[in-house]
C-alpha cells in the first residue's frame, strides 16, 4: 500500500513537472554557419586566384594612383591578395570548427552567438544567399578595402 501511494505521487510530479516545462525553442544559426564555413571555406581559396585579380582590377581603376605606382604595385599587390585569400579561408575553417560543438550546445535554446569570423558576413562574395538560418557565401572576398 505504501510503495503504490509512492509510486502515485512520484508518477503524478513527474506528470505535473513534464507539464509545466516551457515550449522548446532551438535555435540551428550557430551550427549552420559553422558547418557551411567549414564545407564552403575550399571555395574561398580555389576561386582566389580570380577573386584576387578582381579586387587587383578594381583598385587599378577606380583609384587616382599615378601610373608608375599601377605598373610597381600589380606583381606584389596580386601577390599578397592571393595569399590574403588563403589566410581567410583558413580563417573561416578555424572559425567553423570552433563553432560546431558551440552550434550543438546552443541548437536546444533560443538565441546562438555572433559570428567568430565576423568578415565572413560582412564581405562581398561571389555567390551570397541566406537560407533561414544558413548563411551560403561561395568565393568570398577578404580585402575589404574594396567596396562593392
Amino acid at each position: 500500500m505504501f510503495a503504490r501511494t509512492r509510486f502515485v505521487s512520484l508518477f503524478l510530479g513527474l506528470v505535473l513537472v513534464i507539464g509545466l516545462a516551457p515550449a522548446a525553442q532551438a535555435d540551428s544559426t550557430q551550427l549552420c554557419r559553422a558547418v557551411s564555413s567549414i564545407l564552403l571555406a575550399p571555395s574561398d581559396l580555389i576561386l582566389g586566384p580570380y577573386i584576387a585579380g578582381k579586387d587587383l582590377h578594381y583598385g587599378l581603376t577606380e583609384q587616382g594612383d599615378p601610373m608608375i605606382l599601377k605598373v610597381i604595385g600589380t606583381p606584389p599587390g596580386y601577390a599578397y591578395l592571393v595569399m590574403m585569400q588563403l589566410g581567410g579561408s583558413i580563417f573561416r575553417v578555424i572559425a567553423g570548427v570552433f563553432e560546431l560543438p558551440m552550434g550543438m550546445f546552443t541548437l536546444f535554446r533560443e538565441g546562438a552567438e555572433g559570428p567568430l569570423f565576423k568578415s565572413q558576413d560582412e564581405t562581398y562574395a561571389l555567390y551570397s544567399e541566406d537560407f533561414g538560418p544558413c548563411p551560403v557565401r561561395i568565393g568570398s572576398s577578404y580585402n575589404t578595402i574594396n567596396e562593392f
